[in-house]
């Protein structure tokens, strides 16, 4: 399989007309197995133009339910490799609502983050876990603080966001039961003695399972200790499978160092490392007088057979001194060394008192072995389809800025922002799902509508099976607050709005990956009006994934991790009293961690906001005429100060000074 986490720099337009082909190409020919990917237009592409090859999606496109897995069906995709976070129940709805083959991490290094929705490495170092890049940010050390000022971790504890690697051998039973289809371990710059360890160790208990069945699988402790010993971050996690998240997850304190099993692991580069493969084989041969010689060749391979024959080209002359003896012909016939092969079964027939020269045995053999090995492989190899050059798409040229080309959009966290924006210039007020009890969105809407301001509901970043449900049942609520649309942020809340036939418009946010024009011509395929640009797209780049009428973010805290986690918890403790909390690190910024309880989640925000403020030129040269302001953590004052200063540079093009603190993202740099 290839996974596109190592193949992620193409997923900016340019990048992927100029590389995929060269790359496939070859690949395909030669009969690739399958792809991991986890964009849309990548996805989309490789369909079209390679359709023999198996799309499975990636853990970074947040599969967390089976209305995604579903679209993602429709769009292609043979399996799934959900959300690390999910339970054994949610895996299971998924399998059994969608059909698709599931995979699922079983060992190894876990994220704090839900993959795919983590912009920390990106916008501290540049370096994008989105692209297979991550600078692993939640291995460093932190402390956390109340709004003032008081410490909730120990001294010796902060390695804060820092998870045991998973280990689930006890728990394949489980798994499998779920129905899960294909176990990934997890070996990102691991050894190759970690990698081969660990997958011995696993095939030997799904082995015991399938043998001896759920109720005689018993997992042996010497195994477990060649797992710790192969590399454990002091000690490991079954992970998410039976809870929600929990301080015993975490490695909290300093790793100590751990010296190596260097016993374990030369024992490991001997039995898997430094032995050849080879792949047994039956031979049967044949040597008569006034006959050719003939040697058959047969394995088995994936489930397939393969049986190859090779002749001699003249027949086997008579003995004048000592007649070949079986002994001697096997001897030769045997010799498969330097091969892919061993003999495992070697019979035959010599007629007669013949005359067998070595050269003859020694080329009847290579014959038949590379008549073998030529068979096998062009088993899987393919011929690519016939298809047309992939036009080039044309940019969204850029506008020249325009006093009157800007329209503003707000999204509000609280109610104090909510007031702000309803006496601000924004021409559309949208409000995070859980900025009020879903009875109130009516009386939001009326307030919106009195201010002559369209209203919409933000939908929840991760959409796991219990706010799933409390959507489920907000819809009558927000059937009769009947919002112009919804900022919709993942593909599970797609699914639901279109299922149910919500009326209203769907605008896409960042956090739904969108990094060239494939990916956005497949959103709107999906019902997505209008995107939101991604945050990881420079200014020069962003013309090649948005449309005109699509959205810029102009400001915000960006939320650079959410985690099913919850650094209160693994400190202080939980009481579910929803808080932001401030986690400072080695360089002393102070990140905001917004508690989110009623669905037991963390966000964790950019110390600064991103601002476009002083950059309306760069902003309108993209194309995008609506920009949108993130509200997130800002009192009332802050709040209506962002927006009166964002009113007068954008909409009346006055000079205003920037923010004192602020980031610019990725807007004027590009993202590894």
């Amino acid at each position: 399989y290839l996974n596109m986490e190592h193949l992620r720099s193409m997923e900016k337009e340019k990048e992927m007309e100029e590389e995929l082909r060269p790359l496939l190409d070859p690949l395909y020919e030669e009969g690739l197995d399958g792809i991991i990917v986890q964009d849309l237009g990548l996805m989309q592409r490789i369909g079209e133009e390679y359709p023999e090859l198996p799309l499975h999606v990636s853990t970074q496109a947040a599969v967390t339910g089976p209305g995604a897995a579903n679209i993602l069906k429709k769009l292609g995709a043979s399996r799934v490799v959900p959300a690390r976070e999910l339970s054994l129940q949610e895996i299971r709805k998924i399998k059994e609502e969608s059909g698709l083959e599931v995979e699922c991490f079983i060992h190894g290094a876990l994220c704090y983050a839900y993959s795919g929705q983590c912009l920390f490495s990106s916008l501290v170092g540049g370096r994008s876990g989105n692209r297979g890049r991550c600078a692993q940010s939640c291995r460093m050390e932190y402390d956390l603080f109340t709004a003032d000022g008081q410490k909730l971790n120990e001294r010796n504890e902060t390695f804060l966001l820092s998870l045991k690697d998973l280990n689930t051998l006890t728990h394949l039973p489980a798994l499998l039961s779920a129905g899960v289809d294909s176990l990934k371990i997890e070996g990102r710059m691991k050894k190759a003695e970690y990698a081969a360890g660990v997958t011995a160790v696993y095939r030997k208990y799904l082995d015991l399972f399938y043998e001896k069945g759920p109720e005689n699988y018993h997992v042996d402790p010497k195994d477990q200790k060649i797992l710790f010993d192969l590399f454990n971050r002091q000690g490991f996690t079954d992970g998410y499978l039976y809870r929600h998240n929990g301080k015993e997850m975490l490695t909290l304190k300093k790793p100590a160092f751990r010296e190596e099993n260097e016993a374990l692991f030369e024992e490991i580069r001997e039995k898997y490392l430094k032995k050849e493969h080879h792949t047994p084989v039956s031979m049967q041969y044949r040597f008569g007088a006034q006959e050719e010689g003939t040697l058959q060749i047969s394995t088995q391979l994936d489930g397939r057979e393969f049986t190859v024959f090779a002749a001699t080209g003249a027949p086997a002359e008579e003995a004048k001194n000592r007649a070949a003896a079986a002994e001697d012909v096997e001897k030769q016939l045997r010799k498969l060394g330097d091969t892919d092969f061993q003999p495992e079964k070697l019979e035959g027939e010599i007629s007669g008192s013949l005359f067998l020269p070595v050269s003859m045995l020694n080329e009847l053999r290579r014959s038949a072995v590379q008549a073998l090995q030529e068979e096998i492989i062009r088993s899987y190899r393919r011929s690519l389809p016939e298809r047309t050059q992939e036009k080039n798409r044309e940019k969204l040229p850029g506008k020249a800025p325009d006093i009157e080309a800007f329209e503003l959009q707000v999204l509000c966290s609280t109610n104090a922002q909510l007031q702000e924006a309803l006496q601000s210039d924004a021409s559309t007020v949208i409000i995070e799902s859980d900025l009020c009890a879903a009875t109130a969105f009516a009386d939001a809407a009326a307030r919106c509508r009195a201010a002559n301001k369209a209203f919409f509901i933000a939908l929840p970043q991760i959409l796991r099976e219990e706010r799933r449900q409390w959507l489920l049942k907000a819809l009558p609520e927000i059937r009769k607050a009947a919002p112009d649309g919804f900022l919709v942020r993942n593909l599970e809340e797609l699914w639901i709005l279109t299922e149910e036939n919500i009326p209203g418009a769907r605008i896409s946010d960042y956090t739904l990956y969108c990094f060239n024009k494939r990916s956005r011509d497949c959103l709107s395929s999906l019902g997505i009006e209008k995107i939101t640009a991604s945050q990881e797209l420079s200014m020069h780049e962003i013309p090649d994934s948005v449309r005109e009428g699509d959205t810029i973010l102009l400001y915000g805290y960006l939320p650079m991790m959410i985690s099913a986690n919850c650094v209160l918890k693994s400190t202080a403790g939980c009481d579910k009293k929803k808080r932001t909390l401030y986690l400072r690190d080695r360089m002393n910024h102070l990140l905001p961690v917004q508690c989110r309880c009623d669905f037991c989640e963390n966000r964790i925000l950019n110390a600064v906001p991103l601002s476009l403020l002083g950059l309306r030129n760069e902003a309108a040269g993209t194309g995008l005429s609506t920009g949108r302001l993130d509200f997130t953590i800002e009192s009332a004052e802050e709040t209506r100060a962002v927006l009166e200063a964002f009113s007068k540079a954008y909409l009346r093009r006055q000079s205003v000074p920037e923010l004192s603190a602020f980031t610019r993202g990725h807007f004027k740099r590009k993202v590894d």
